[in-house]
Order: structure tokens, then sequence, then C-alpha cells
């Protein structure tokens, strides 16, 4: 393994990471995500011969950009007060730390999984392991649900509708489906993956007119 490569690719990740942040409310720009996620899988299955130790720091350099940034608000309320702010360089370093493992834990079980022919399937596996560690994240140790990628939509009321049939978790696995999409576009552009590509994206089409009309 070319060592160099694979300390630039895990910055990179890291900056991907911290990019998809600002998909999380208050900024709420969840068109990024269709970059981000899609260029997290391509770097993925194009590294699918490295080894597990390398998906691990993948996942963990992901994992902590995204929270290092996103979890910004956890040590502005410490500073509130004097006797919290001892506590503000483990909520900054510590909280996003821990909570990258579980991201760490999901891409490798996505290494496990992955079958570097069949992108589609690629996805719906990226997608499935994510969400899966995403669930146990908001539940283990009494959860830390915050930050799911499906808050993305917080702001639209219509996307959001369709929580009241899924849930919350079912709804966060098929939006990194949704978001991930366009990397068939790139890795493989085959009759299959292109449907596949097709039908992910019409469930996001579908999730908005139910919205629409349950609002209306």
């Amino acid at each position: 393994m070319n060592i160099k490569k694979f300390y630039l690719q895990t910055i990179y990740i890291f900056f991907i990471g911290v990019f998809t942040s600002f998909s999380l409310p208050p900024y709420n720009f969840w068109i990024i995500n269709f970059l981000t996620f899609s260029l997290l899988l391509i770097i993925l299955v194009k590294n699918s011969e490295k080894n597990l130790k390398a998906f691990f720091f993948y996942g963990y350099s992901f994992g902590f950009g995204y929270f290092l940034s996103s979890l910004y608000w956890i040590p502005f309320s410490l500073s509130y007060d004097e006797n919290f702010k001892s506590f503000i360089p483990i909520a900054i370093i510590i909280i996003p730390a821990f909570l990258s493992l579980f991201y760490a834990l999901a891409f490798i079980l996505f290494k496990i999984c992955i079958n570097k022919n069949k992108i589609f399937l690629n996805i719906l596996i990226f997608s499935l392991s994510l969400s899966f560690f995403e669930f146990l994240r908001g539940n283990i140790l009494s959860g830390f649900p915050w930050n799911l990628f499906a808050y993305s939509f917080s702001e639209n009321i219509n996307l959001i509708q369709i929580n009241s049939v899924l849930g919350v978790y079912a709804f966060n696995m098929v939006v990194i489906s949704i978001f991930s999409a366009p990397a068939v576009l790139f890795l493989n552009r085959n009759k299959k993956n292109v449907f596949g590509f097709i039908l992910i994206l019409s469930f996001f089409i579908f999730f908005y007119l139910f919205g629409f009309f349950k609002v209306k």
C-alpha cells in the first residue's frame, strides 16, 4: 500500500466529512451531499482492494471531520458557565473521536460486503451499513441521535412527511442511498446501474409528492 497516497486519501475524506456537515441545520445545504457521498463511495470502491484497517481509518476520518465540524454547538453551550468551561476540550475532541468509531465500523462492514463489479448493489450495502450504525449510535449507551444525515431535510416540510410512515432511521437509509446514487454515473454506466440510479432518485420524487399532498 502506498502510504503517502493513503494519508492523502484519508485527509481528503476528512474534508469530505467536514463539507457534509454543512448539509445539517442551520445551513441545510443538502444539495452538497450528492457530491460528498458520491465522492466518498467512488473512493471506497476504487480502493476496495485495501484491507480492513484502511477502511477503518477511512470511516474514522470521515466521521471525525463530520462530527468535529457539526458538533460546535456543544462547546458553545458549555462556554456560558464558568463551571463547565473545563469540559470544552472534551466536547471539541473526545466526543467526535468517540462517535467516529461508529462510522469506522460501518466502513469495515461495507468493506466486507463490497462487490466492485456491482455498483448499484454497493450503494445499497453502503447505505445499509452506514444507517445501521447510525441507528446504533442513536440508541446504544443511552444514545446520541443528533446529526443524522436525514436531518439535512429538516427545513423541507414536504420531504420529511414520509417519516410518519418510515420512521427517521429508515428514512436515513434511503437518504444515504439517494445521495450516493450519482456515483453510478462515474463508476459503471451499464443499463442495470443506470436503471438503479433512476429508481433511487424516483424515491426522492415520490417522497416529495407524498409530503406535498399530505401537507396540502
